[in-house]
């Protein structure tokens, strides 16, 4: 179960952490720094409003929340600046998890193959990725959108991404582009019940 008004009456010390996470992100010069900035912020967030106490099920009562998917759909229609974002986000798809292809193919196959030939390893080894279920050209929903924005969380937190790869680095900038426009254009930091 979600309450949004969690976050507005919650210790004003705690509240006050999460927004200060949002403004650093905006000094940040390195979309690395700025993207950790703004998911701690939403990881907060996302805490008190579920109450759950891991991440994965915070990623799920969020993906099938349909406040947040309403919100979602309705900004890919009225914005078409975050349409394109999310339309060039879901054109590098699918997104590795990256634990499973060292368990998979080895510690070093993320420095010895390319892109294409470590996908192509990736699919006969059946690594890990997402999203799920969604094929190039499609529009991406709401849980596909988020669960892959939480991967490239969680191979950046494991470092496993890297500034100096380009497809890093735009994996990274796009998911930090696409998370601050969701959070500044629905206000959803505001939402109550």
């Amino acid at each position: 179960m979600t309450n949004f008004s969690n976050f507005r009456v919650m210790e004003p010390e705690t509240k006050d952490l999460v927004l200060d996470l949002m403004e650093n992100a905006d000094r940040q010069r390195s979309a690395f720094m700025s993207f950790v900035n703004i998911w701690m912020a939403f990881n907060g967030w996302m805490a008190a409003v579920t109450e759950r106490e891991t991440d994965a099920d915070m990623i799920r009562v969020f993906a099938a929340n349909t406040r947040l998917i309403e919100a979602y759909i309705a900004l890919t229609h009225t914005s078409r600046s975050f349409h394109r974002l999310v339309a060039d986000f879901a054109a590098m798809w699918p997104v590795l998890n990256v634990r499973d292809v060292r368990k998979k193919l080895g510690r070093d196959a993320l420095w010895w193959l390319q892109h294409d030939d470590l996908t192509a390893a990736c699919q006969a080894a059946n690594v890990k990725q997402q999203p799920l279920a969604w094929l190039l050209g499609d529009t991406p929903s709401w849980e596909q959108l988020l669960r892959t924005i939480y991967q490239v969380r969680c191979n950046l937190f494991h470092g496993e991404k890297s500034p100096q790869n380009p497809r890093d680095r735009q994996l990274v900038l796009k998911s930090d582009r696409i998370l601050r426009v969701f959070l500044a254009e629905t206000g959803c930091f505001d939402w109550h019940e």
